[in-house]
């Protein structure tokens, strides 16, 4: 849907979803690779600890929007924390499923080890290797889905368009901006915005 906005209004607008993506750059691309070549495999915890502190912040800033700022903008940092909760909780099931393998090595030590057929002996924890990467894949999925959709966001932003649904967190009142209707533009974000509602 277009609103009647000024340049300002897209210019913040944008905002949310800059930080939601260079979140996403800073952590899950740059961190990530140093962690991996120099860092242990629980300083990876690090990442999302990190990215869940940006996220927090958009959150409050979405609340803090929405009371002293137009509905525009604030519908934007409100599509961006809908985003956030989507990597929240790939974080939350890839925790759970590297503190339920933990539990299960302890209870059951060395039943997930493979000898290496080495002169020395050693063993390569199997079950280690195995969570951390379905962990990972878990949170590389939803990386990728916000990373594309925060991409339309800014386009959106820019283009004095939001997706009207938002309304359901965000009601709109007599000093909302005007609903100019839709435009042959958002045509091609309608399937990026039914992934949207789906994983709400």
């Amino acid at each position: 849907m277009h609103y009647r906005v000024t340049a300002d209004e897209k210019s913040r607008a944008k905002t949310p979803h800059h930080i939601f993506n260079i979140n996403i750059i800073m952590t899950h691309l740059f961190m990530s690779m140093i962690v991996l070549e120099i860092g242990d495999t629980l300083e990876l915890l690090l990442i999302p600890v990190l990215s869940s502190i940006v996220i927090i912040y958009i959150y409050l800033t979405a609340k803090k929007k929405a009371k002293n700022d137009t509905w525009f903008v604030a519908s934007h940092w409100m599509t961006a924390w809908k985003r956030g909760k989507i990597l929240l909780y790939s974080y939350a099931l890839a925790i759970t499923m590297v503190l339920v393998y933990y539990i299960i090595d302890t209870v059951f030590p060395g039943g997930f080890s493979m000898n290496d057929f080495s002169s020395t002996g050693t063993q390569t924890n199997i079950g280690e290797v195995i969570t951390l990467r379905f962990a990972a894949v878990v949170i590389f999925v939803a990386v990728l889905i916000t990373f594309m959709q925060t991409g339309i966001s800014v386009y959106d932003a820019g283009n004095g368009i939001a997706d009207p649904k938002i309304e359901k967190l965000l009601p709109r009142d007599a000093n909302s901006n005007e609903e100019l209707g839709e435009g042959s533009d958002e045509v091609q974000h309608k399937t990026s915005a039914k992934k949207d509602d789906a994983q709400q």
